[in-house]
């Protein structure tokens, strides 16, 4: 949580001072570790590792002195660099989608009020179209910066991040008797060469303004609109807030508003990727064939001249005078791996463990039971458990924002398992289940299909017993199959 200015600062700022000191606010927010590491964790999950990628390559200065045969020695002036490898993993991308997918990828369910007597769907339809898109966009960023924040605007949801690259994000300024936010401020700039812009959401309305040298009120103060209201003429007005309560709402990771990218996960992550990086440079330096000469009496460029017929004709024939026959025999070097192999699977184990994700090589095997699949996904629910406080705080705050006061929220996790299991284990049980609850229970049928489904067996049930007339035919005849006795 930023705590270097806060709402009390705000308030003790004169009026026309308040935009120049949100610029002033943005930059001190852009100097945090929270910013810093926002950043990062960007960079990490689109797998661009930044300690790697600030790696120097080789740089090699200095003299070699080289002498042929019969010849003085002479001094060769050597200057280069030499490639070194970078290899982001992509461990952070795997991470923070697994756990937000997790819960959010099924969006938000609304339970019907019993007590207001709404409808679950009337009271989500006030979070707008494509709420839960935008749910999971937030959950997003929340799990990368630690924070994300969501604007309740008239009839939908905007999503305003924290970070947004190293000129853009979003500073809340919270109440310090209550660590409330009660201001909001939001800057970007799209270039070095352009302005800088910032939009300040307060209780009472949102200002644009602009910073190129000096500060300009782009648009003044504007009260936020709450709902649009048509006259008998299809005329459209708009109604303005009345009540003094700013309509931002924080989605944070944790309780600690704290980046997923823990100095823990980190370091393991950077290790991995150095280990990985110079595997690769070994193999990359080491992948030729270098030959041992023996008995050549030649000089550097008949070494360079006989390589070269080495390669064109695949043979060499040389003869000395002194020693016999010359030979030129090819080696190969064998990298060390098996340390480097272990190493890796070590550090990848560590993580998995670290961020409580599943490792979905674990469930290899079509014939897994579900309790085996539980026990793999255990670590993972209890995340998922307590990302699921935060996400539940966020919905019931917009929810308030839209007068709706309500407990009924619930999120429809993914799941694995094993369908076929599950399949039989609902027939076995099928005495002590009603036709609702059996249709409820069973993976392959969606929820939104069950409604459909009871109506159409109700029809053929109906359909299927007979007609009273038919019933007296069989009673006249005196059999219920319409024999004799």
């Amino acid at each position: 949580m930023y705590t270097n200015f806060t709402y009390q600062d705000w308030v003790k700022a004169k009026e026309s001072d308040r935009p120049k000191l949100a610029f002033t606010i943005a930059d001190d927010y852009r100097a945090t570790q929270e910013f810093s590491t926002g950043l990062d964790a960007e960079l990490y999950f689109i797998g661009s590792n930044p300690t790697i990628l600030r790696r120097k390559k080789l740089q090699l200065d200095g003299v070699q002195t080289h002498a042929e045969p019969g010849q003085p020695p002479k001094s060769i002036p050597i200057n280069g660099e030499v490639a070194t490898a970078k290899i982001p993993s992509n461990h952070i991308f795997r991470f923070v989608t697994q756990q937000n997918q997790f819960l959010l990828s099924n969006g938000l369910k609304i339970n019907d009020d019993k007590e207001s007597g709404m409808d679950g769907k009337d009271i989500k339809a006030k979070l707008g179209r494509g709420f839960d898109k935008t749910l999971e966009q937030i959950g997003e960023k929340a799990l990368l910066h630690g924070v994300c924040y969501g604007f309740y605007n008239l009839d939908r949801v905007e999503m305003i991040p924290a970070v947004r690259g190293t000129d853009g994000g979003a500073v809340a300024l919270v109440d310090e008797v209550t660590s409330e936010i009660r201001v909001l401020i939001q800057f970007w700039r799209i270039s070095e060469k352009r302005p800088r812009y910032a939009r300040i959401f307060e209780a009472d309305g949102v200002t644009l303004v602009e910073y190129g040298g000096t500060v300009k009120v782009l648009e003044p103060k504007r009260a936020y609109v709450t709902r649009t209201v048509r006259d008998g003429f299809g005329a459209t007005t708009e109604a303005v807030a009345s009540a003094q309560r700013l309509p931002i709402v924080a989605f944070a990771a944790n309780g600690y508003q704290r980046s997923e990218l823990t100095d823990s996960l980190r370091q393991k992550l950077d290790a991995y990727d150095v280990i990985l990086s110079d595997f690769a440079d070994n193999l990359e330096r080491t992948n030729d064939v270098y030959w041992a000469i023996s008995n050549f009496g030649g000089t550097a460029d008949e070494v360079i001249a006989m390589l070269a017929e080495i390669n064109r004709i695949k043979a060499v024939y040389a003869e000395s005078p002194d020693s016999g026959q010359a030979s030129a025999t090819p080696h190969t070097i064998d990298v060390p791996h098996e340390a480097r192999v272990k190493a890796l699977e070590l550090l990848e184990k560590a993580m998995y463990k670290d961020y409580m994700a599943l490792n979905l090589e674990e469930l290899s095997g079509g014939s897994l039971t579900n309790v085996a699949i539980k026990a793999a996904m255990a670590n993972l629910n209890l995340k998922a458990d307590r990302y699921e406080w935060q996400a539940f705080a966020f919905c019931q705050g917009l929810l308030e924002l839209a007068g709706v006061q309500t407990e009924n929220i619930a999120f429809r996790r993914q799941t694995i398992s094993n369908e076929e299991e599950i399949i039989q284990a609902i027939y076995t049980a099928r005495s002590d289940l009603t036709r609702k609850k059996a249709l409820e229970l069973n993976p392959m049928i969606a929820d939104d299909e069950i409604a459909q489904l009871l109506i159409d067996k109700a029809v053929e049930d109906v359909a299927g017993q007979p007609s009273m007339d038919d019933l007296q035919a069989t009673l006249d005849a005196g059999g219920n199959d319409g024999q004799s006795a």
